[in-house]
């Protein structure tokens, strides 16, 4: 997740303490206030029950990114030796196909809205990849690529319209009402009546499902199959 690290005009400067339950835990120099990191939320000490502000990211892997965005700089520490902890394979093995209930390490898309949260997870999505549904009466998209390690939620709706959308080939989108296709990466469609449009996309995080629950009890989970809408 990224955020922003500003309250009211003051710049906040963040440290890590290590990680609890599963899910990581910060603090802030200022306060020495403890943070998690899964929700950007203060959970003790003077900020308790402050939230800092989610900004739209991307959790997928370099090859991806970097085809989006090929001018992407990158920030390593020269100093410790970089061993990329997560692969696609890793996430294909978390989230390959199954029935059976939910389970504490099963990885799921979460998604907020200003009440409800919704939870889609990602062994389920792995079988169409694409889910037309919503979010507090408002049209989402939820969208899961062929090696199951990037997942994004939009808005599906292009100014009043909205879209349904269905996977055609590979890692390529298209929509009902105009047959425009879709870069599900960018939300661009990059083809077709709507060719330059862009969905708006949705804050979402890609996360163990014990690490989600844990903050938010509250989620609805999808079901294995969600219904289109």
């Amino acid at each position: 997740m990224v955020y922003a690290r500003e309250f009211d005009g003051a710049t906040y400067e963040f440290g890590v303490l290590g990680v609890e339950r599963g899910t990581l835990i910060m603090y802030d120099a200022q306060t020495r206030s403890r943070w998690s990191q899964l929700f950007g939320e203060a959970v003790e000490g003077p900020m308790a029950g402050h939230k800092l502000v989610k900004l739209p990211s991307v959790m997928t892997t370099w090859q991806k990114w970097r085809a989006l965005h090929p001018d992407t700089s990158v920030y390593v520490k020269r100093s410790v030796p970089y061993r990329p902890r997560f692969t696609a394979a890793t996430f294909a093995g978390y989230a390959s196909e199954g029935d059976g209930p939910l389970g504490e390490r099963d990885w799921v898309v979460g998604v907020e809205g200003h009440v409800r949260a919704q939870a889609y997870p990602a062994r389920w999505l792995a079988r169409s990849r694409v889910v037309n549904d919503e979010l507090e009466g408002r049209p989402i998209l939820v969208y899961l690529s062929a090696d199951l390690a990037t997942a994004r939620v939009f808005r599906r709706r292009v100014g009043d319209r909205p879209l349904r959308f269905e996977l055609i080939e590979g890692d390529l989108l298209r929509d009902l009402e105009t047959g425009s296709s879709w870069d599900p990466l960018a939300g661009a469609a990059v083809s077709g009546p709507l060719a330059g449009s862009r969905l708006e996309a949705l804050v979402s995080t890609y996360s163990l499902w014990f690490a989600w629950r844990k903050y938010r009890p509250d989620t609805v989970v999808r079901g294995q199959q969600p219904e289109d809408r």
